[in-house]
């Protein structure tokens, strides 16, 4: 079974078809992806948010006649302006599946760049943030075939980050986070691919062992990052994961078994990572 949020989110998706070449799904949604469509496992809930979060590049195409924009204006949602800088940041929201959802565009800050806002698309406007590089530089496509989602005799292939980079991604922005609520679901996502993708750890690692060259200094900040906040089992990084441990996850641990069982995982981790060798 899959559940009315779930859907919602899918029919975005369909909504924006025409563009999923030019989108990459972050966020939350993520592990959605990989757990449902790249490892086939549809019973399990990974952790979510109502947000959607599209990571496009500073210059998205258009694509036959109509602009992003205008396919989400016409489905019913509504350009929300979040800010007074011009351009102005926009969300879109509206109701899918009598569930709410709201539409975030991200886009990769360069060097010194000062920008809040880019102008990506006619009328379609991409918050400026630092290391999404890393997500639009490192893509997998995951297959979608959901007969209550898909109007068509094809499927949809829709990009995201490799589970390296999305874990990469979140281990660089949870420490800028001026949110803990935030920073603690940046560290679950981590945890819940570490502890429920176990068959892709090998390819995680494997990419990690190039991202320390490729990456260097992002990859060394990463690294130390993650040192800091799992140092020991009461460290504020075990905490954060602790508090948003769903009721229904690792039900035969305590919660002292849990944390045990949270700084094992990172702290195996951290001992890969530190074999790595950076130029």
């Amino acid at each position: 079974m899959i559940d009315s949020f779930s859907i919602g989110f899918l029919r975005t998706l369909w909504i924006l078809r025409d563009y999923l070449d030019e989108i990459i799904v972050g966020g939350g949604w993520a592990p959605f992806l990989y757990y449902r469509y790249l490892l086939q496992n549809r019973d399990y809930e990974p952790v979510r948010t109502r947000d959607i979060d599209f990571m496009v590049k500073k210059e998205v195409p258009i694509v036959g006649n109509k602009t992003v924009d205008q396919l989400l204006i016409e489905a019913g949602f509504e350009a929300k302006f979040k800010s007074l800088d011009t351009p102005p940041l926009i969300h879109y929201e509206g109701i899918i599946e009598e569930v709410e959802v709201e539409i975030e565009f991200l886009t990769d800050q360069e060097g010194s760049n000062s920008e809040i806002v880019l102008k990506v698309q006619k009328d379609l406007h991409a918050e400026v943030l630092r290391f999404i590089s890393i997500i639009v530089d490192n893509v997998i496509e995951v297959v979608i075939d959901e007969p209550l989602v898909i109007q068509d005799p094809h499927s949809l292939k829709v990009k995201v980050p490799t589970p390296a980079a999305y874990i990469f991604h979140k281990g660089l922005i949870f420490t800028r986070r001026n949110n803990a609520a935030k920073m603690a679901k940046d560290l679950y996502y981590i945890f819940d691919i570490l502890t429920g993708c176990s068959d892709l750890i090998p390819i995680i690692m494997s990419a990690f062992e190039k991202f320390a060259k490729t990456y260097s200094p992002w990859f060394k900040t990463f690294l130390k990052s993650l040192t800091d906040f799992f140092e020991t089992t009461d460290s504020e990084g075990i905490l954060l994961v602790s508090d948003q441990r769903p009721a229904t996850a690792f039900t035969d641990l305590d919660n002292d078994q849990f944390k045990q069982y949270v700084y094992g995982t990172f702290g195996e981790v951290i001992q890969e990572l530190m074999t790595f060798k950076s130029p």
